[in-house]
């Protein structure tokens, strides 16, 4: 939909806010008691929140690190050949993409 004029606009856009506006006519703010309520259960909604995903990346962090102590003391060569190929591949991937940006400067 095109407007010819500024004014064709802003005269839509005030029928359409007035429009709006009749819509919720009937709508109240809640009281304050009940907007403290409010806020209330949300703080404690967000603690457990914050505590349940505090706990997950506990559990997670002790399972990777309990991982990586095993391959550790299971099979040494391997787990520091994959840290030398993980590192070697963060290396040449740093080199090619500095490489690249040079050719894209000249």
């Amino acid at each position: 939909m095109r407007f010819k004029s500024d004014e064709e606009l802003l005269g839509k856009l005030s029928e359409e806010l007035d429009h709006l506006d009749m819509l919720y006519a009937d709508v109240t703010p809640p009281s304050l008691p009940e907007l403290e309520q409010l806020i209330a259960g949300e703080a404690v909604r967000r603690r457990k929140r914050r505590r349940k995903e505090l706990l997950l990346f506990i559990l997670v962090a002790l399972v990777l690190v309990t991982i990586v102590i095993s391959v550790l003391s299971t099979a040494p060569v391997l787990y520091w050949s994959l840290q030398a190929v993980f590192i070697l591949s963060a290396l040449g991937s740093l080199g090619a993409a500095r490489i690249r940006h040079g050719r894209e400067e000249s």
